[in-house]
């Protein structure tokens, strides 16, 4: 088992092959896999990518990793995951990550439409780049009563 603190997962490999990968806060099931037919023995973090490597008794080496373009959009997408656009959102809004773009965008009209406005500027704030952090979203807030 190894953690993934830039993402907020946990990697499990059994002895027997199988990839788990859960979401720290929910224990919410990502991902899972079996990655090889023969024993595992050894794993270890890779610093590097900040994701896991493993070894098979046959001596294959996998590197296991998360890429960050398509981890929110491949929860998005998932049906398995319950309430997986929340969780998108909270993992996009905590870790900083893109692809939840249009969940932000969302929010934040939700928020403008139910008067809210410091809700409105927390997501505005919590967005990744400059995704709500520009002129038009300056503007809004500037043409409300």
């Amino acid at each position: 088992m190894q953690d993934c603190p830039k993402f907020g997962i946990v990697f499990i490999v059994t002895k027997f092959g199988f990839l788990y990968m859960y979401e720290v806060s929910t224990a919410s099931l990502l991902y899972r896999q079996k990655i090889t037919d023969q024993l595992c023995f050894v794993s270890a973090r890779n610093a590097t990518t900040d994701g896991m490597i493993v070894i098979n008794r046959g001596g294959q080496i996998f590197s296991i990793n998360v890429e960050e373009n398509n981890l929110i959009p491949y929860i998005n997408s998932a049906s398995h995951i319950a309430d997986n656009k929340q969780l998108s959102f909270k993992l996009a809004q905590r870790f900083h990550l893109s692809g939840a773009d249009e969940v932000f965008k969302q929010l934040f009209n939700q928020k403008i439409a139910s008067s809210d406005y410091a809700g409105a500027a927390n997501i505005a704030r919590d967005a990744p780049g400059t995704l709500l952090r520009n002129q038009d979203t300056i503007n809004v807030f500037k043409n409300l009563p």
